[in-house]
């Protein structure tokens, strides 16, 4: 096994660690991941409980200069590297900083997903001023990880109606974009159910995303078996 907590990462170092990594590759689990994550070919198959437990001993060391080690574009690689930025424990600035610079990395959902920076929760009446970088960026992927952000950060009384507004303000023709719209609607509607009724009625989302959200509502567990027939109502015909 290789040596994961360190006082000083080396390129060497972060050479020697890639070779490690590599040696836990599940062929079996690769296969899988590929058909569930569609376009990403570089994937070793190391399922993420293991991926968050690496992370977890790197950040017992100096995460800067691992950080600083020249990297890949290796599925695992980059949700490693992101959620040892997501575990340093700094001030709202810095942590911005660094989800700015980890999105610029992503490429696929499952990696948009798994990294989050959980300690922007209580930055979250910051966030909500500076979600726009995010969610009107080109980067169809960085607009994802922004509605991600409103979703785990921002779903209160305080925020919903900025949040929806922020949701109407996108009309993307982008699949994963308009996917990580409805999941924040569905969500919403599982934790502001009222509010959420009234912005399902009363939307500018296209048809593609509203009918996404409507299916996600669906889905859950949460929401009670009315209210999802109420949803199933307002789909748009095409």
């Amino acid at each position: 096994m290789a040596v994961l907590i360190r006082e000083q990462w080396s390129q060497g170092d972060y050479d020697e660690f890639f070779s490690y990594i590599c040696s836990l590759s599940d062929a079996k689990y690769r296969e899988f991941s590929m058909k569930l994550i569609p376009g990403t070919a570089d994937i070793l198959g190391i399922r993420v409980p293991m991926l968050r437990d690496i992370a977890k001993q790197i950040g017992k060391g100096d995460v800067d200069s691992f950080i600083r080690c020249k990297k890949g574009t290796c599925h695992e690689e980059i949700i490693i590297e992101g959620l040892v930025m997501a575990g340093i424990k700094c001030g709202y600035d810095a942590m911005l900083d660094m989800m700015k610079e980890f999105s610029h990395k992503i490429y696929n959902w499952a990696i948009s997903d798994t990294v989050v920076f959980k300690g922007m929760k209580k930055y979250s009446d910051k966030y909500i001023n500076d979600v726009d970088w995010f969610v009107f960026n080109d980067n169809e992927w960085i607009q994802r990880y922004g509605f991600g952000g409103l979703m785990n950060f921002c779903l209160s009384d305080e925020y919903i109606d900025i949040v929806f507004e922020k949701v109407n303000s996108v009309c993307s023709e982008h699949y994963y974009v308009q996917m990580m719209q409805a999941w924040l609607v569905a969500t919403a509607m599982a934790k502001l159910r009222d509010r959420t009724v009234e912005f399902l009625k009363n939307n500018e989302l296209n048809d593609e995303t509203m009918n996404m959200a409507v299916r996600k509502i669906c889905e859950s567990r949460r929401i009670s078996n009315e209210d999802k027939q109420l949803a199933r109502s307002l789909i748009r015909k095409r």
